[in-house]
């Protein structure tokens, strides 16, 4: 049996319906800094020891992008046989919450580091191509 022979719809109203399932799945870099601020991540410390004027939103203060950061989100997506893009940009989602100062987080949707790619699972009956959106 393979992937072709596995038919997932159901029937409705207006014809049948594709199944499809999606996952919004998150990862944490292995960085000795933040994303977006020099401040360290060690797991363990004190509350609030490791902010700086960037985390606690100071007016004037702009983040900066951790390269490393980058660099393991190619490698990862170089793993998964994805779109390495040239140009990345970063969207705002505004938000209002208290453990978030700037109002704002960071995202990103349309054009991200890393685009499209795959995993492929082993199964019983052959592989399976898993397709993933975005980094």
């Amino acid at each position: 049996m393979n992937d072709k022979e596995f038919n997932y719809y159901i029937s409705g109203e207006t014809g049948k319906w594709e199944v499809v399932i999606g996952l919004e799945v998150h990862a944490q870099v292995s960085s000795n800094a933040k994303l977006f601020s020099s401040s360290a991540t060690k797991f363990g410390s004190e509350p609030n020891s490791q902010v700086s004027l960037i985390d606690a939103a100071m007016p004037g203060m702009l983040p900066v992008i951790n390269k490393f950061c980058i660099e393991q989100a190619v490698k990862t997506g170089l793993g998964l046989k994805a779109k390495i893009n040239l140009l990345s940009v970063f969207d705002r989602k505004n938000y209002f919450y208290a453990d978030l100062p700037q109002g704002y987080q960071i995202s990103q949707f349309k054009h991200p580091i890393v685009g499209e790619g795959e995993v492929i699972l082993d199964m019983p009956y052959g592989t399976k191509k898993i397709g993933i959106e975005r980094l």
